[in-house]
C-alpha cells in the first residue's frame, strides 16, 4: 500500500538526491536496496523503484557544471541515485529489460553522446569537483550497463576505449606518443598545448578504470585494443632510462594557491629565496621573460645557450610562472652560476645578499652587452649624497655622488628608523680632523654625513646581522631585536628631506664634487656630540611630505652564522597572473603556502630578539633566542611619481600670467598655486601604474618560444606521470593482467559476445603484465612497488603455467637486448629486491618451459601426427625449447666478465644457475656442454696460484657457487674403474683440478669455505669430497694435509667446522677400509 501513495517516489527522491546530508542518503540506498529484495506477490518493488528513478526528470545530463547554484547542488549529490540505479541494474536479462521497459542499448548510446559532449569547467575548483562527481555517477552506470545481457561489447567498444584512455584518463600521453604537427602561430598558448584529463579525482579515475576492465572481459577484440594503447602510451622501453632505478617523479601538482616552490639540492635555499622574491616582482620576471629568442642573431652572438646564466633565469622564471608541478629544479643554473667567478658547490650554504648582489650584476651586465635595458639598475640602484659642510668662518658645501643597490643597516638599534637615522645624523670633523676648504684654503669644521639624493622604485634592505669574532676566529650571528614598519617613510633620509630640516643649511655656494674620490664613501658614519649636530628627524611635523615604501618582500635566516636555513615572506603584487592580490606567502623551497602577515607574526617570525617560555616542571619560565629573523627587506615606492624629478618652474615672464581672468570687485580671488604640479603628478602615477597594468598591454606570450616549449614538455611529463605513476593505475594494470583468469562466467549470448580464444587472452595478458613489469614497475621508487611484487610473480607464473606463448613472449622480449637483458636485472640493478624479483621470474619461466616442453613430448610420443595442428604442437616445442637453451647460453655467457665486476649483485644470478640445474638431468648436460664447470673455477679461484682471489667478506657468500660446481661434478662418473655408457664421463678440466696440478689451489678454497660458509649450505661439496677421498688414494691423502694445515692457520672460531670436516672424512675412510 505504501509504495503505490502518490507522494512515495518525490519521499525517495527526496531522501536520495535532494537532502543535504551525505549520512541520510547513504542510510537511504541501503534502506531500499533491501526493500528491492523484499518478494512480494502484490507488486514488484524492484520494477517500481526502478521505474521511478527512470521517470523523475533529473538535471543529471547538464552539457557542463556552469548551471543554477540549485542544480549544481542536486550534481554534487548525486552519487547515491547513480549507485541505486547500478544495483538495480547489474546483469538485467533481456527479459528483465522487457519488463521494464528499457533499452540498455539505448542507455549506453545517450551514456556515450552524453560524455562526449559534456564540457569541462576549467575557471572553478568548486565546479570542477563537480564534473568529477557527475563523471564518477555516469562511468558507473556505463560499467553496470555492460553487464547487461544483449550488449555487444565490440560495438561500444572502440568508441569508449577511445574517449576514455584519450580525454578522460591519459590525454597527455596520447598528446606525446602522437606525431609532432609543426604550427606557425606563435600565439598559441599553453594550456591549449597541455590537455588535463577530465576525471581528476581518484575516485573517477577508479570508475573509468572500471569501465575498462568491464569492456575488456570476455572480449578480446577490446582487450588488444586496450593494452596495446597502455604499452604505446606508458610502456615501452625508453633506451636512455634503461639504467634508471628507484625512478620517483613528480607526481603533485602547483600548492593550491598556484605558485611553484624550487628544489634545494643540498644547501641551494639561499638561492631559492631570493630567486623567489625577484619573480614575485613583475616589472623584473616580466621584464626578463621579454627579451626575445632571436636577440643573440641580430648581434651575430650565442649567448642565451643552455651555459648563459640569463637564458637560465629566464628558464627558472619560465617554469615559476607556467609549470604545473610542485616546484622547478634549477639543476641548470647551478652550473652556470658564479658566484666571485667560482663554481658553487649546492651542498655548501652561501650568503643571500651576496647571492643577490651577484645575480643582479651578471644579469645586467649581459644585458647591456645585449643593448637592452639594464632592469635591476632600474629597479634597485639609488643615488648617495656625501655632504661636507663647512659650519663655521664659511658656508661652502662639497658634494659627492654614490650608486648603491642596496641600504645595508645596523641592528645593534632598536629599529629600521633609528638605524637609518644613522645615514644622515653626520659626524663632526673639528681639530686637527677639520676638513680643508678648498675654496678658503684653510681648514674648517665640517658635518660629514651621507643622505640618499634619488631613491629607486624598489628598495632593498640588508640588515648587517652576521659578524667575525677576530679573537675566537669564529663567524657570528646577532639575534638581535630590530623591528621594520609595513609601511616606511623615506623621505626623512633624502638630500631634499634633510635640507628642509636643517637650519644650518644654505643654499648658495655649493660645489658639485662628483668626480672626488675623496668624498665618496659607503660606510655610515659615527656621531659626536656637538653644537653642529643637526636636530633629530624623529621631531617631524606630521604636515611634512612622505616618500613612502610599502613592504613587499622579506627574507628570513633561520640558525647560526655557519649554518641555516633561508626562507621568504614574499607580497603578491602581481596583477596580471594573480587573482590574490596583495596576499603574503612563505616560500620554503619546494613549499608555498599562503599565511597572513599580522603585526604578532612580525613580531615572532621576523623581528628577532629573546622570548621566554614556559618550563613544564614548574611555574618558572626560561629566556630563549629568536635565532630566525629577517636578513633581508624589499620595499616598493607607493607613490611612484615622487620619484621623478621635479618640473621647471614657470617664468614669471611668461605670456600665460597676462591672460588671467578679469577680476570683478567686491570678490576674493582664489590662487592655487600648485596646479601644475598636482597635475604632472597625476600624470606621472598615471604612466606609471599604467606600466604595470593591463590597459595598454597587447595579449602575446610573455614567454620566449625556447622557454615555452621546454616549460610545455615537462609539463606533458608531468600529467603522464602523475597519471600513471600512483596506486590506482598499478592495481588497474594488474586487475587487466590477470582479466583472463576472471573470464570464468559464459557471456548471456555467445553471438553478440566474441567467443574468445583462452589462449590468446593469456597471451594479452603476458604482454601487458611483461611491458609493465620491467619497463615500468621494477623500476620505480620502493614507496610505490610496496609489498605487491610477490603477486606479480605468482600471476606470471600461472600465465607461464598455463600458456606456453606466454612463455615465448617473454623470451621474445628478452632477446630484443640480446644478453643486456639478463645482465641488467640480474647483475647491474642496484636494488635487492629487484633483482630478486627478477630471479624468482626466471624460475617461473624456466619450470614452465620445461613443462611444456615435457608435455608436448608425451603427446607427440602417444599420439601420431596427421595433421597440421600436431605439426604446429612440435614446431612450438622446438621453438620453446630453443628459447630457453639460448636463454642459458647467455646466462652462462655473464661468467666471464660481467659477473666479476658485479660480484656483489651475483646472488641472484648463481641462484638461478643452481634452481636451472635442480629441473632435471638434461640441464646438467647442457650446462657441461657450455664448459660452465670450468668458468665457475675460473671464476671463484682466478688464474694467479698462489693468492686468493676473493676476499673473506666476499667469498662468504659463495657457498651456491661451491654447490653448483660440486653439483656438476657429481653428475659425472668420479669412479674410473666402473664404466657406464649411460654415465657422463669426467672432464679433462674436472680431473685437472681434483687431481692435476690445480687441485692443491682448489682443496684450499674448500678448506677456507668450511671456516666462512655454515656447513648446512655445502651438503653437495661435502658429498663430493668423500666420493673423490674414496675412490682416490692420493686426493684423500692431500685433502687431509691441507685440512690440517688449514686448522693450524685458522681462527678459534673457524676451528669446529674444520674438525667436523675432518672426522667426516676420516669416518668414511675409516668405514670403506674397515
Amino acid at each position: 500500500t505504501f509504495l503505490i501513495q502518490p507522494f512515495f517516489a518525490d519521499f525517495i527522491l527526496e531522501i536520495l538526491i535532494s537532502t543535504s546530508s551525505r549520512e541520510v542518503r547513504q542510510c537511504a540506498l541501503r534502506n531500499i536496496i533491501r526493500l528491492c529484495k523484499i518478494e512480494t506477490l502484490a507488486c514488484d518493488i524492484r520494477a517500481v523503484i526502478h521505474q521511478i528513478l527512470i521517470k523523475a526528470r533529473l538535471p543529471l545530463w547538464p552539457s557542463s557544471a556552469t548551471t543554477r547554484s540549485s542544480n549544481q547542488k542536486l550534481l554534487s549529490q548525486s552519487i547515491e541515485y547513480f549507485d541505486l540505479r547500478c544495483q538495480l541494474t547489474e546483469n538485467l536479462t533481456k527479459q528483465m529489460q522487457t519488463t521494464l521497459n528499457i533499452n540498455s542499448k539505448q542507455i549506453l548510446t545517450n551514456e556515450f553522446n552524453w560524455l562526449s559532449s559534456y564540457t569541462v569547467s576549467t575557471t572553478s575548483n568548486e565546479l570542477r569537483t563537480i564534473d568529477n562527481i557527475l563523471f564518477m555517477g555516469h562511468l558507473r552506470f556505463i560499467r553496470t550497463l555492460l553487464t547487461c545481457e544483449n550488449i555487444n561489447k565490440i560495438e561500444f567498444g572502440i568508441d569508449f576505449i577511445r574517449l576514455i584512455i584519450d580525454q578522460f584518463l591519459f590525454p597527455a600521453s596520447k598528446r606525446m606518443s602522437s606525431p609532432i604537427v609543426q604550427t606557425n602561430n606563435e600565439n598559441d598558448s599553453l594550456d591549449d598545448s597541455v590537455p588535463e584529463p577530465k576525471c581528476s579525482t581518484s575516485e573517477s579515475r577508479l570508475a573509468a578504470y572500471d569501465v575498462l576492465v568491464e569492456l575488456v572481459r570476455n572480449c578480446r577484440t577490446n582487450l588488444r585494443l586496450v593494452i596495446d594503447d597502455l604499452i604505446n602510451l606508458h610502456h615501452r622501453p625508453i633506451l636512455e632510462k634503461q639504467t634508471e632505478w628507484e625512478f620517483m617523479p613528480q607526481v603533485n601538482p602547483r600548492a593550491h594557491c598556484g605558485l611553484v616552490g624550487l628544489y634545494n639540492g643540498g644547501a641551494t635555499c639561499y638561492m631559492n629565496s631570493i630567486l623567489q622574491q625577484l619573480y614575485m616582482l613583475p616589472q623584473i620576471s616580466e621584464h626578463i621573460l621579454s627579451v626575445p629568442d632571436d636577440l643573440d642573431n641580430t648581434n651575430g652572438t650565442n649567448k642565451t645557450g643552455d651555459s648563459s646564466l640569463f637564458y637560465q633565469l629566464q628558464q627558472v622564471f619560465g617554469h615559476l610562472m607556467e609549470s604545473k608541478m610542485q616546484y622547478y629544479s634549477p639543476e641548470s643554473l647551478w652550473k652556470v652560476f658564479r658566484l666571485w667567478g667560482q663554481e658553487i658547490n649546492i651542498r655548501e650554504q652561501q650568503d643571500a645578499f651576496d647571492f643577490f648582489t651577484a645575480m643582479t650584476d651578471q644579469i645586467d651586465e649581459y644585458l647591456k652587452t645585449m643593448k637592452q635595458e639594464e632592469i635591476f639598475h632600474k629597479q634597485f640602484e639609488g643615488i648617495f649624497c656625501n655632504q661636507m659642510i663647512c659650519t663655521n668662518g664659511c658656508r661652502h658645501r662639497y658634494e659627492g655622488e654614490e650608486r648603491f643597490m642596496a641600504l645595508n643597516v645596523a641592528v645593534k638599534v632598536d629599529s629600521l628608523n633609528e638605524s637609518l637615522n644613522q645615514f644622515v645624523k653626520g659626524e663632526v670633523l673639528d681639530g686637527n680632523n677639520a676638513y680643508f676648504c678648498a675654496k678658503c684654503q684653510e681648514k674648517r669644521t665640517t658635518i660629514k654625513r651621507l643622505c640618499i639624493k634619488k631613491l629607486p622604485p624598489l628598495l632593498c634592505i640588508q640588515m648587517k646581522r652576521f659578524g667575525f669574532d677576530w679573537e675566537n676566529n669564529r663567524a657570528l650571528k646577532f639575534d638581535d631585536y630590530f623591528k621594520f614598519p609595513l609601511v616606511l617613510n623615506m623621505e626623512p633620509y633624502t638630500l631634499d628631506g634633510v635640507n628642509k630640516r636643517e637650519s644650518f643649511v644654505a643654499y648658495d655656494d655649493i660645489t658639485d664634487s662628483t668626480n672626488n674620490d675623496s668624498l665618496i664613501n659607503n660606510a655610515t658614519t659615527t656621531t659626536n656630540d656637538s653644537k653642529f649636530v643637526p636636530r633629530s628627524l624623529n621631531n617631524v611635523s606630521s604636515n611634512m611630505p612622505t616618500i613612502n615604501y610599502e613592504l613587499i618582500g622579506i627574507v628570513i635566516h633561520s640558525g647560526q652564522a655557519n649554518a641555516g636555513h633561508y626562507y621568504s615572506f614574499i607580497k603578491d603584487i602581481r596583477r596580471r597572473h594573480s587573482n590574490h592580490t596583495n596576499q603574503w606567502y612563505r616560500f620554503n623551497d619546494t613549499s608555498v603556502e599562503e599565511i597572513q602577515l599580522t603585526e604578532q607574526m612580525l613580531e615572532e617570525e621576523c623581528f628577532g630578539g629573546t622570548f621566554r617560555v614556559q618550563k613544564d616542571n614548574n611555574n618558572s619560565s626560561e629566556e630563549r633566542t629568536r635565532f630566525w629573523n629577517a636578513y633581508m627587506l624589499i620595499y616598493q615606492c607607493i607613490e611612484p611619481s615622487k620619484l621623478l624629478p621635479p618640473p621647471p618652474p614657470v617664468s614669471s615672464s611668461s605670456p600665460n600670467t597676462n591672460r588671467s581672468s578679469r577680476h570683478i570687485p567686491g570678490t576674493a580671488v582664489r590662487i592655487n598655486r600648485t596646479n601644475q604640479r598636482d597635475s604632472l603628478s597625476q600624470l606621472a602615477d598615471l604612466v606609471v601604474r599604467s606600466e604595470n597594468s593591463d590597459l595598454f598591454r597587447i595579449e602575446k606570450p610573455l614567454i620566449p618560444s625556447h622557454v615555452l616549449s621546454c616549460v610545455k614538455d615537462e609539463n606533458l611529463e608531468f600529467l603522464k606521470n602523475r597519471d600513471t605513476y600512483c596506486d590506482d593505475y598499478f592495481q588497474f594494470i594488474y586487475k587487466l593482467s590477470k582479466i583472463c583468469f576472471d573470464d570464468i562466467n559464459i557471456p548471456y549470448d555467445m553471438e553478440i559476445i566474441e567467443n574468445d580464444n583462452d589462449e590468446t587472452s593469456y597471451e594479452l595478458c603476458t604482454k601487458l603484465a611483461l611491458n609493465f613489469l620491467l619497463n615500468t614497475h621494477l623500476r620505480t621508487h620502493r614507496r610505490l612497488r610496496k609489498d605487491n611484487s610477490q603477486q606479480w610473480i605468482q600471476l606470471l607464473g600461472r600465465l607461464f603455467t598455463k600458456n606456453s606463448t606466454s612463455c615465448i613472449i617473454f623470451y621474445d622480449l628478452l632477446f630484443e637486448k640480446n644478453d643486456y637483458g639478463l645482465k641488467l636485472y640480474l647483475l647491474d640493478c642496484p636494488i635487492d629486491d629487484i633483482r630478486y624479483i627478477f630471479e624468482q621470474i626466471c624460475e617461473n619461466i624456466l619450470q614452465a618451459t620445461y613443462s611444456h616442453v615435457l608435455e608436448k613430448h608425451e603427446q607427440i610420443q602417444e599420439t601420431n601426427i596427421n595433421d597440421n595442428h600436431e605439426t604446429l604442437i612440435i614446431n612450438i616445442d622446438n621453438k620453446l625449447l630453443l628459447l630457453m637453451k639460448k636463454f642459458i647460453e647467455q646466462l652462462i655467457n655473464l661468467l666471464d666478465k660481467y659477473v666479476v665486476e658485479q660480484v656483489k649483485h651475483s646472488q641472484g644470478y648463481f641462484q638461478l644457475i643452481y634452481y636451472y640445474i635442480k629441473i632435471n638431468k638434461n640441464s646438467i648436460d647442457y650446462l657441461l656442454q657450455l664448459n660452465t664447470f670450468t668458468r665457475l673455477i675460473n671464476f671463484l679461484l682466478g688464474e694467479n696460484i698462489d693468492t686468493r682471489r676473493w676476499n673473506s667478506g666476499q667469498a662468504k657468500e659463495f657457498g651456491i657457487i661451491h654447490e653448483i660446481i660440486s653439483t656438476l661434478a657429481l653428475a659425472c662418473n668420479l669412479n674410473k674403474n666402473i664404466f657406464n655408457e649411460q654415465d657422463i664421463q669426467l672432464k679433462n678440466q674436472m680431473e685437472m683440478y681434483f687431481y692435476g696440478k690445480w687441485s692443491n689451489r682448489y682443496l684450499k678454497e674448500i678448506c677456507y669455505a668450511f671456516q666462512e660458509i655454515s656447513p648446512s649450505q655445502l651438503t653437495c661439496t661435502v658429498q663430493l669430497m668423500e666420493i673423490l677421498a674414496l675412490n682416490n688414494q692420493t686426493f684423500s691423502e692431500q685433502l687431509i694435509r691441507i685440512i690440517l694445515h688449514s686448522i693450524t692457520q685458522a681462527h678459534t672460531n673457524d676451528l669446529k667446522s674444520l674438525f667436523k670436516f675432518l672426522s667426516y672424512i676420516l669416518v668414511s675412510l675409516y668405514k670403506k677400509n674397515f
